[in-house]
């Protein structure tokens, strides 16, 4: 009989890093996609806020704190942290997505010029302020960047890319590294 082992999106690949910049792979959150019903974002809004202490965020943004946010993720949201509260199931359609994604955190700083390098975004400070949302691509991978701080961006992309999003991003820290 084979025997399966659960692994991380990430496994292997990281931490990376180069000078004073690093990259982790956040893998103990929940990712939870919440698609409100029709009619019932307020509602969901309110009942987010009483079971997890946050409202749905605006287009481009976040809500909460460090383990337990929600992101602005284009149609939907996405609950990051804590186990989805079931009462939200009155108000919005839940589907667990812990699986599909891996979470890639940089932090250092040449993660800004890394990024500016890969993405079409502006990811400088002055633009891309901590706690703004962003669905872009990586090069040819699609992903979503949340800045949580003034030098540190979670990158979210799907699994199936974990292996990519590592290297594309490990090619260009070591290239803007060799450049100081």
């Amino acid at each position: 009989m084979i025997k399966l082992l659960s692994k991380t999106a990430a496994a292997g690949l990281t931490p990376i890093k180069i000078s004073n910049t690093t990259i982790i792979e956040i893998d103990t959150l929940t990712l939870t996609s919440i698609s409100a019903n029709k009619g019932k974002s307020e509602k969901l809004s309110e009942q987010l806020k009483k079971s997890h202490g946050m409202s749905l965020p605006h287009s481009g943004r976040a809500s909460g704190r460090e383990g337990a946010r929600a992101l602005w993720f284009g149609q939907h949201t996405l609950l990051v942290g804590p186990k989805c509260d079931v009462k939200l199931n009155k108000f919005a359609i839940l589907t667990d997505q812990t699986d599909a994604w891996v979470i890639l955190r940089m932090s250092g700083d040449l993660m800004e010029d890394v990024l500016m390098r890969l993405s079409p975004v502006d990811v400088r400070l002055k633009t891309f302020k901590v706690g703004r949302v962003v669905r872009t691509g990586l090069l040819h991978v699609n992903v979503t960047m949340h800045r949580i701080g003034a030098n540190t961006i979670d990158v979210y992309g799907f699994r199936s890319m974990a292996k990519t999003l590592c290297h594309e991003l490990t090619q260009a820290l070591s290239s803007v590294a060799a450049r100081d």
